[in-house]
């Protein structure tokens, strides 16, 4: 849980970068709570084993991938207001890549790996292809969240105390 607490803390710190909490301000909080802290906590849950943490695991999921479509509409919304073009930079495509990659695995977890009425939920190699899918979709997602803070941030210990947490979280959360 203290993964999901620098996420999370991280997350409102973005969101008030410029000084003032607005629209757009929701979509650096959602994405990096959706993104690193939620997912971090769906992958650790799930390593627990067993149902209950199947179960947990996919509710958490669910709704990183919801909180990830919010904050995607979020810019979307906002550069159409603004009149500015979409999916310009690698910020843009890793986390589109990402929410993708999200959704899809989500319709994958939830028809065939669900421990009740999944189609497959003992097929080991659905069940490995998701997991490695999963640990993807999340490293594209915290790379979107990089890329961001990098783009807003230049100076160095701020980088190093930003990706610390992510170098060392990837050992129990990507491995």
């Amino acid at each position: 849980w203290p993964f999901a607490g620098y996420g999370i803390a991280v997350a409102l710190y973005l969101g008030t970068t410029y000084g003032r909490w607005s629209w757009f301000s929701y979509h650096p909080f959602s994405l990096f709570v959706s993104y690193v802290a939620l997912s971090s906590a769906a992958a650790i849950i799930k390593k627990r084993g067993g149902v209950v943490s199947t179960k947990t695991h996919g509710t958490v999921m669910a709704v990183a991938t919801a909180l990830a479509g919010f904050g995607w509409y979020v810019i979307y919304s906002n550069k159409n207001r603004l009149g500015k073009p979409h999916l310009t930079t690698w910020h843009s495509w890793w986390g589109v890549a990402a929410l993708v990659a999200y959704a899809v695995l989500f319709v994958v977890g939830l028809a065939a790996l669900h421990p009740d009425f999944g189609v497959m939920p003992h097929d080991g190699v659905v069940r490995s292809a998701h997991k490695w899918a999963g640990r993807a979709a999340t490293a594209a997602g915290w790379t979107a969240c990089v890329v961001a803070f990098n783009g807003l941030d230049k100076d160095p210990m701020h980088r190093l105390a930003f990706a610390a947490p992510l170098v060392l979280g990837a050992l129990f959360v990507l491995l």
